[in-house]
């Protein structure tokens, strides 16, 4: 037996080889060899959180990331790039971002703006190397914006009596004189399901063969033993009115089907032929490759005494999540597919006691997970909009876009039914959903990958400098530091003529600057040709639609009761937020928070200072850090003046760091202008240093602007980015007119918390404005180890 990857998979396949007549050819390589070629590269999926999917123009969209690894279904700690992505109706971007991941997670806003009008948007968030893969891991959902200027009802859509219905064999075929499972699925106008419909299945004397009735989501199954002699319709009854609809599935003489049925903790799974075909398949190979993305198992099936084979397998053996049976024939063809999902595994876990606090105008709310590991790394957003909401009608959810959604070739309505109080009869009802859907979106016919792949894996910014003058090959280059980024140091070999500067994070700034150290250790301007990768946001081309926010079906809501100026509602909490103050009060308050530590002293060189002292060890000599310099090796020594080491007596000095780099060589700070520091950091005791900081520690950091336009010479290039990652924005509640209203309780936004964790008691507190009506939290989660966190908690406040 061959299996990789998932330990499960060995068991799961032992009872299979030994219960079914299936034996192992080593000489079928060729399925295995494709389909591990294929699954060898790892995947990734992707999903936002969003704080509601219906906007009014002048609202912010909150949304969270969750980026996973698609085979253990735990964050990916190696993602650092996600674009997100906003499309109109004819798929032209509207507004798009490139996003920072850390350890899985990113949050950010997009501002429902002028550049928006009425009408459905879709939003997608993916990486450049997703779109190596047929699997549509990428996540692409429907959203809708009102523009109150010009949409004074919020319209319902208007949905009348026809239905659509569909018919799908399990494994995709009908197989004549055998027992067959067929899938229905029934449709409203508006692509929705329709729940309770009752049909019948009659012959062309129309005698009625079965029956079935669906459930909430439209979606139904019956059983038929097929005939090629007989010609089905499907009679259904909607809305007091008859319609009748071709079953639309020829039945095929000859073949076989695949079938698995779920009782309890066991699956029951059947390769079935039929007496006309028995015979002639008696000695022919075929093959069952059955696979999850991760683990699979190849096998030979030879039919010997009987057209069934069969066996039971304990689901408990199975994989988690959506698993996939293909069929080839011996011509390595697929000829059949069968879905089927295992719950066993899927840890989800929910609050157990939850009380909110009053405090004056706010609610302070706490919730209780004590089964999570709070040690974990981990992460919660809440979605926090009255009890009555209209405006948070989404489709998909964490839980179903990691084990369900990435797997299927279609879009599910209301995905997270099938996650929200798991129980006999939702999993009768997925099982269902699947024989619905298909194919699995694995594509036997675009199963082979270049030995490269196109997309590359992007983390950071690459920043390539191409090297014009060839006096300069033995220079060092900087690219210097930039908020997060630390400065980075290269140097050509090899006979290259350029350098790589990678994993760059540059935000909010578009520029970047890059000198050049020579021979006598001056510090010049680069002189580089540079290329930056990536530099511009990929388009993500998807194949189908996201189904559109389902709307309770009801009389049209008026928005006139509220002045349309009343919608700008981020410049009216954003001037909320404005504090005057002045440049003297900035300094103090920007070195009150570099202050992490008492032993430390941070510096924050005001205009005067840099008046007044020129150089840099000027300006250190007048808070007694004094320099001294060697004219032989053409170094500094500095020293901080509490007597641990001699001047005079050349003792060992400071330990100097530049922009958060450890110095060996201090030459280059001789004279160094003062124009350039934006802040130095004394650490006199030298705690944190180690030995090499027992004579205390000197931290320097220089500003940006004055890279390249010091006082007395240029020492630094700048350079435009295309394209740099987009700043964290906070989320703004909108202010209303009133927060009881129809309007609020319909369409309102109560708050948004894009990232909550637990305390050490496994407590999660929101704080927010007291709401005047009752409230429902949208909370989703997840923890390093793949613990789920998914609950709507619905609260009454007196």
């Amino acid at each position: 037996m061959k299996y990789l990857s998932t330990t499960p998979l060995l068991h799961f396949f032992i009872l299979l080889l030994f219960g079914f007549g299936f034996t192992y050819s080593q000489s079928k390589k060729e399925i295995i060899d494709t389909y591990e070629d294929y699954i060898d590269a790892p995947r990734e999926i992707v999903y936002l959180h969003l704080n509601k999917s219906t906007y009014i123009k002048g609202e912010s969209i909150g949304f969270t990331a969750y980026v996973l690894d698609k085979r253990d279904k735990k964050p990916s700690l190696l993602t650092t790039n996600l674009y997100v992505s906003i499309e109109n109706s004819n798929q032209k971007i509207v507004k798009q971002k490139l996003i920072r991941v850390n350890n899985g997670i990113a949050s950010n806003v997009f501002d429902v703006d002028s550049l928006f009008d009425s009408g459905y948007y879709n939003i997608k968030a993916y990486t450049n190397w997703m779109r190596n893969f047929n699997e549509p891991n990428y996540y692409n959902e429907s959203i809708r914006i009102i523009d109150p200027e010009t949409e004074t009802l919020i319209k319902k859509p208007i949905v009348n009596n026809a239905i659509d219905a569909q018919f799908l064999p399990e494994s995709g075929h009908l197989l004549n004189g055998v027992l067959n499972k067929v899938g229905v699925i029934v449709k409203d106008s508006q692509g929705f399901g329709v729940s309770n419909t009752k049909g019948e299945v009659v012959d062309q004397n129309n005698k009625v063969l079965t029956a079935f009735t669906t459930n909430e989501l439209g979606i139904s199954s019956f059983f038929l033993i097929a005939d090629t002699k007989t010609n089905y319709t499907v009679k259904i009854n909607h809305a007091n009115e008859d319609f009748s609809f071709p079953l639309g599935q020829p039945v095929e003489k000859n073949g076989i089907i695949l079938s698995v049925k779920r009782l309890k903790t066991k699956l029951y799974v059947s390769v079935t032929t039929n007496e006309d075909t028995f015979d002639n398949i008696k000695s022919k190979r075929h093959t069952l490759l059955i696979h999850n993305g991760n683990g699979y198992e190849v096998m030979d099936i030879y039919f010997t005494d009987a057209p069934v084979v069969n066996k039971v397998i304990e689901f408990n053996s199975i994989p988690t999540g959506t698993n996939i049976i293909t069929l080839f024939d011996e011509n390595d063809k697929p000829i059949a597919e069968r879905m089927f999902f295992n719950y066993e595994g899927i840890n989800i876990k929910t609050s157990d006691k939850v009380t909110a606090t009053g405090f004056g105008d706010s609610l302070k709310i706490k919730l209780n997970f004590k089964a999570v590991d709070t040690q974990q790394f981990h992460n919660i957003s809440v979605s926090t909009l009255p009890q009555e909401t209209e405006s948070y009608n989404r489709h998909n959810c964490l839980i179903s876009q990691t084990f369900l959604q990435p797997y299927l070739n279609g879009y599910i309505e209301n995905s997270k039914y099938y996650f929200d109080n798991i129980d006999q009869k939702k999993q009768f009802d997925l099982d269902n959903l699947l024989i619905t859907q298909g194919w699995s979106s694995y594509d036997w016919n675009n199963m082979f990958l270049p030995e490269k792949l196109p997309h590359p894996f992007e983390q950071g910014i690459l920043i390539k400098g191409n090297i014009n003058n060839q006096d300069h090959l033995n220079d060092v280059f900087v690219l210097h530091h930039s908020k997060e980024n630390p400065p980075q140091y290269k140097q050509t070999s090899d006979g290259n003529k350029s350098i790589i500067f990678d994993s760059s994070f540059p935000v909010s700034n578009d520029k970047i600057f890059i000198s050049r150290i020579n021979a006598s250790n001056d510090l010049l301007p680069a002189q580089l040709y540079v290329q930056t990768f990536p530099s511009t946001i990929p388009n993500l081309l998807t194949k189908v639609n996201p189904l559109k926010p389902r709307y309770n079906y009801r009389i049209s809501e008026s928005l006139n009761m509220i002045a349309p100026s009343d919608f700008n509602f981020n410049e009216v909490q954003k001037l909320d937020e404005v504090v005057v103050e002045s440049s003297f009060d900035k300094q103090l308050v920007k070195a009150r928070k570099l202050q992490t530590h008492a032993f430390v002293n941070v510096k924050i060189p005001s205009e005067l200072d840099k008046q007044t002292f020129i150089y840099l060890e000027d300006y250190l000599f007048s808070n007694r850090i004094f320099a001294s310099f060697n004219p032989q090796n053409q170094e500094l020594t500095f020293f901080n003046g509490r007597g641990g080491g001699s001047v005079l007596a050349g003792g060992s000095g400071m330990l100097v760091y530049y922009n958060d780099v450890p110095l060996t060589s201090t030459s280059f700070l001789y004279r160094f202008p003062m124009a350039d520091i934006d802040r130095i950091e004394i650490n006199r005791t030298g705690f944190g240093g180690g030995a090499r900081g027992a004579n205390g520690i000197l931290k320097i950091w220089t500003s940006q602007k004055s890279m390249y336009s010091s006082a007395n010479k240029l020492t630094a290039q700048d350079y435009k980015l295309p394209l740099i990652f987009s700043e964290k924005k906070k989320f703004y509640v909108p202010k209303y007119q009133s927060y009881n209203d129809d309007f609020f309780k319909g369409y309102g936004t109560i708050d948004w918390k894009p990232e909550l964790i637990l305390d050490n008691q496994g407590n999660l507190e929101a704080k927010i404005l007291k709401p005047q009506v009752p409230i429902t939290l949208f909370i989703e989660g997840i923890t390093n180890d793949g613990t789920f966190i998914f609950e709507e908690k619905s609260l009454s406040l007196n």
